[in-house]
């Protein structure tokens, strides 16, 4: 099912979408020439009374997703007072496709530094530093920058022009959430928004060794994550054990349950690992999620 024709089924379930907001496309490519693949359109949301130095939220999907999918979330996100990006990016393979067979224990952490970074040296995975998620992010707000010198897009970049991830939030559904932790490992964010992973091991969902990362020291103060898992997903248990390996607040994570809306195959268990984040009837949970915007 299109994102376009999800969008239409939740319609009918909760009576109407979110206000319309200002909805900006950027194709990777447009940003970065040197980007070749995976270049569906990154989304850029604004909140309604724009601040110059609202702190950013970045939505990144899941494996074989686009930003398109997380289109609520984002609406969501920017109605909270955040301005809002779903960023494309390499989302395939996933790492739990990649990673329990090769035993590894160290497979998920250079998978995810290549995909965010371009670096680690994985053996199992290959992107372009240019194709990284870091570099698709600062391409994309230079591109902001000079098409609207006036939102200072620049403040999210630092002096050495990287990334300025004191002011920008991370979130992400799946194999996005996981690059959002890994992320918030490394750096100190202000909110971390987690959809149903990471997952990351060894062995069966049933009996699985999660990876050693999920256990590293965090940047990021432990009262800044947040987490949600489907009770009826696939993913339910092995979750159960990774959110609190990753140190979140039993408070801060939540569980979803609800039916699927109308559209939806309820014969496929991971149709309940997607919904989370196109369900408009988990609204109240996602502005608990993801907060209300703070300026520094």
């Amino acid at each position: 099912m299109s994102a376009a024709s999800l969008l239409l089924a939740l319609v009918s379930v909760s009576g109407a979408v979110l206000p319309a907001q200002k909805l900006e496309r950027i194709k990777p490519s447009e940003a970065d020439p040197r980007i070749h693949n995976y270049d569906e359109p990154n989304l850029i949301l604004r909140p309604a009374a724009m601040d110059s130095v609202a702190p950013l939220m970045i939505f990144m999907p899941g494996t074989n997703g686009s930003p398109m999918g997380g289109l609520a979330v984002l609406q969501t996100m920017a109605k909270q007072g955040y301005r809002a990006i779903g960023l494309e990016y390499d989302d395939s393979p996933a790492v739990i496709q990649v990673c329990p067979a090769t035993r590894r224990e160290d497979c998920a952490a250079k998978f995810r530094e290549m995909r965010i970074w371009g670096t680690g040296g994985s053996p199992d995975v290959h992107n372009p530093v240019e194709e990284s998620i870091a570099a698709r992010l600062i391409a994309l707000l230079d591109t902001l920058a000079k098409r609207h010198p006036t939102e200072n897009w620049g403040a999210y970049l630092t002096d050495s022009h990287g990334l300025n991830w004191s002011r920008i939030a991370v979130s992400g559904l799946s194999q996005g959430a996981g690059m959002a932790a890994f992320i918030a490992k490394k750096e100190s964010v202000p909110r971390v928004v987690l959809f149903s992973c990471p997952i990351d091991g060894l062995g069966t969902l049933q009996d699985i060794r999660l990876a050693p990362w999920l256990d590293w020291p965090s940047a990021t103060p432990a009262d800044r994550w947040y987490a949600e898992r489907n009770a009826r997903e696939p993913f339910n248990d092995a979750l159960m054990v990774s959110y609190p390996k990753l140190g979140i607040p039993k408070d801060h994570t939540l569980v979803f349950n609800l039916d699927l809306p109308p559209g939806f195959d309820r014969r496929n268990p991971m149709a309940y690992h997607g919904v989370t984040i196109r369900d408009e009837r988990y609204l109240s949970q996602w502005k608990f999620m993801i907060g209300v915007a703070t300026s520094p």
